[in-house]
């Protein structure tokens, strides 16, 4: 059985054309990935709540101002979420994200069957080394020199891992 792939940036332009319809398939597509992410990141689900609700407001308000050329639809709503996250956990006097024991291995799951393929699939075949500090920079908010303290890794060396990461997950985009 034939899955069937979502289109962000068609749902998004439609968003932009004022089609509610298109905004509730899009919450129903992936609010629930934001939320137990949102949640994961502030470790409080009412919080987490408020920022997926306010999320799909903005991106509601805001779906004119996307552009494809900058990145995926995809990336670009969850970057909206995360600059709220961001911004609730300085509202709550807290410079990062909660942090869990055993957070490095859960990876989000693929939304549909482009994803595997995509940056999931690459995050899970890029070396620990690299992708732990990937994972904790873009979850958890965390700067080289948290990580570097957090992992007992030279910071000189956090950088260069994200670095060598971040060119991996960047041939996603270029395919």
């Amino acid at each position: 059985m034939l899955a069937h792939v979502f289109d962000y940036e068609t749902t998004l332009a439609a968003c932009a054309q004022g089609n509610q319809t298109s905004l509730r398939d899009l919450f129903n597509q992936e609010a629930p990935h934001m939320l137990a992410l949102a949640a994961r990141m502030l470790a409080d689900n009412s919080a987490a709540e408020a920022i997926v609700r306010d999320t799909f407001i903005l991106i509601w308000k805001n779906a004119s101002s996307y552009d494809r050329d900058v990145g995926t639809a995809r990336a670009w709503i969850y970057s909206i979420m995360r600059y709220r996250v961001m911004n609730r956990l300085s509202q709550m006097g807290r410079s990062s994200p909660a942090l869990k024991t055993n957070w490095q291995d859960d990876l989000p799951l693929p939304s549909n069957a482009e994803d595997p393929p995509g940056i999931i699939g690459k995050l899970n075949e890029l070396d620990p080394a690299q992708r732990l500090p990937i994972l904790m920079a873009y979850y958890h908010g965390l700067n080289y020199e948290q990580i570097a303290t957090l992992t007992h890794v030279p910071q000189a060396q956090i950088k260069t891992q994200v670095h060598a990461a971040l060119a991996v997950l960047s041939e996603v985009e270029s395919a």
